[in-house]
């Protein structure tokens, strides 16, 4: 009689997994526990190490599954407010974004062990470089860098200048992946991983330096640097309101944005995201100067603008400068549009989609000019909503258009409320924030009901407002020069990062067809042939005749 395997060795695995999501989450931007990012990969780690690379597919998609359920719970209040769902249609729509997502943890323990096991490749090395590499190139409508629970080190962070978030996610997960090797060593021969732990150190203290000099140079820069003084305005009014109550919200702006302007100078006002609808006839017409209160102050504000160009009037969430007297001296066009929020992917094919979407969903087009706006003698870098949480998007809006003038700073104007009041405002904060380091440019921020604020170039979140508060805010900002690696090369980390992963992966395809091809060829036999039996007598009488 035999018995079978344990359930509870059956079951530790996917506990592991369980364990492994709720520490990634826990660890991450909101919740704010960051060293728990450093350890959060071992027990997936750990209940994928003996078993086949399918089965640890379906552990880390578990593990991935929990994760950004813990990370994107927000998002039943987003399907609650975007698309007008009941809360069990909610709460499926988060299963199905989390179970989608997942999928990227899942194929990380997948890779990880087909390559692991398959080519005797160190996980160390192994884990960090399949992860970075699904980051880069996995498709995802909200990014979710696991670099980013690092936002408060910024000693720690300062790679991304050289690597973008890339970087630090790829030590966060080399971290784990050396952790882990460590105690297993320790667990199965009861020897400590000196020369892995010795790397890893070195490699940290390495970050570390070079985050302390950068860190003292760039704030060498910022001190030197001209600045501007930029009002922000936080009327902590929801989305709703903008249809509901357009001339309240608007006579909020105006006398915040009063009060602000006298009580001291300001070079620039800012808006959030949609505060006004716009019907132009051209994107240079004057504006009256009232509407922004009469401030006599250069006012950088969102809005749903429709203008006549080629034809009928299209609608984009646009971002419009306006001089003293209100003329329209530059705009912006949203380029990367919230799908099913701001539009319904091939929408415009089959436009009957757009008959059986919630009235709440938008229609709206994309932007196509990446110019910087003019601002006096300097250069703004304008994006809209989580335009800001998109390396590439911010990169390609760095680059200075045709004519490659290069912005001096970046301004992003966000319309959070949608997620209620959750962990989603910081962990938009948290990953713009990368873009400052990155970029070396201060980042300011103004959203309607918050977080809004001031990052400088270190990545540091210099000043903020609460979460559904109604606040001003003002801070000089740099207007700084000059172009990082990162700015220059772009995710170079994440493109040898997939190189690496599929020659580990391909190495591993191969050699797992010749064992199976040599576990389906017949043996030979052994027995030898009677022509070749011979007594040791005669075979000694051979011999001695040759």
């Amino acid at each position: 009689m035999t018995s079978g395997r344990h359930p509870l060795k059956t079951a530790l695995p996917w506990f592991a997994a369980l364990t492994g999501g709720l520490l990634v989450f826990l660890g991450y931007a909101g919740f704010d526990q960051f060293y728990l990012e450093w350890i959060c990969l071992i027990p997936v780690l750990w209940a994928i190490r003996d078993t086949r690379p399918g089965r640890a597919f379906f552990i880390g998609w578990l593990a991935g599954i929990v994760m950004n359920i813990g990370g994107f719970y927000w998002a039943i209040e987003m399907f609650r407010q975007f698309a007008g769902a009941a809360w069990p249609l909610a709460a499926l729509g988060l299963l199905l974004l989390a179970a989608a997502n997942g999928i990227l943890l899942a194929v990380w323990a997948w890779a990880t062990r087909m390559i692991t096991r398959d080519t005797g490749w160190s996980v160390v090395w192994v884990s960090p470089v399949v992860w970075t590499a699904l980051e880069k190139f996995w498709p995802e409508i909200f990014p979710y860098y696991l670099g980013a629970s690092q936002y408060k080190l910024s000693l720690v962070t300062q790679i991304a200048d050289l690597t973008g978030i890339l970087g630090v996610t790829f030590i966060v997960v080399y971290i784990n992946s050396t952790l882990f090797a460590a105690l297993e060593q320790w667990s199965e021969k009861r020897m400590i991983a000196t020369r892995q732990l010795l790397v890893c150190t070195a490699v940290l203290a390495a970050v570390l330096i070079y985050g302390q000099v950068r860190i003292r140079a760039v704030d060498r820069q910022v001190a030197a640097a001209a600045k501007l003084t930029i009002g922000l305005v936080q009327a902590n009014r929801g989305a709703g309101d903008k249809d509901a109550h357009p001339e309240s919200l608007l006579r909020e702006h105006q006398e915040m944005s009063r009060t602000l302007a006298a009580s001291q100078a300001l070079d620039l006002v800012v808006w959030p995201e949609s505060v006004l609808g716009l019907n132009l006839a051209s994107r240079e017409e004057s504006l009256p100067a009232a509407l922004f209160g009469d401030t006599h102050t250069p006012t950088l504000f969102g809005a749903i603008l429709r203008i006549g160009e080629n034809g009928a009037p299209r609608a984009h969430s646009s971002a419009l400068l306006t001089d003293s007297g209100g003329r329209i001296i530059g705009t912006y066009d949203k380029m990367v549009l919230v799908p099913f929020g701001e539009y319904i992917p091939f929408g415009e094919t089959f436009p009957a989609l757009y008959a059986l979407a919630p009235p709440s969903t938008g229609r709206f087009w994309p932007g196509k000019n990446p110019e910087p706006i003019a601002f006096g003698k300097y250069l703004l870098a304008v994006n809209i909503c989580y335009e800001d949480i998109f390396p590439g998007q911010i990169r390609s809006l760095m680059q200075g258009g045709h004519n490659r003038r290069i912005p001096h700073v970046m301004i992003n104007l966000t319309n959070d409320s949608w997620y209620g009041k959750s962990t989603e405002p910081i962990e938009h904060l948290a990953l713009a924030s990368f873009r400052s380091i990155e970029q070396r440019r201060s980042l300011v921020r103004s959203t309607n009901t918050g977080i809004s604020a001031f990052v400088d170039p270190v990545g540091r979140i210099v000043k903020r407002s609460g979460i559904w508060t109604r606040e001003t805010l003002v801070e000089r900002v740099p207007m700084m020069q000059g172009r990082t690696v990162y700015a220059l090369s772009g995710d170079w980390l994440g493109w040898v990062c997939a190189l690496l992963s599929l020659a580990g992966i391909g190495q591993a395809l191969v050699v797992s067809t010749r064992r199976a091809t040599s576990s389906q060829t017949p043996l030979k036999s052994t027995i030898p042939h009677p022509r070749q039996c011979s007594t040791p007598g005669k075979r000694q009488r051979r011999e001695k005749r040759h």
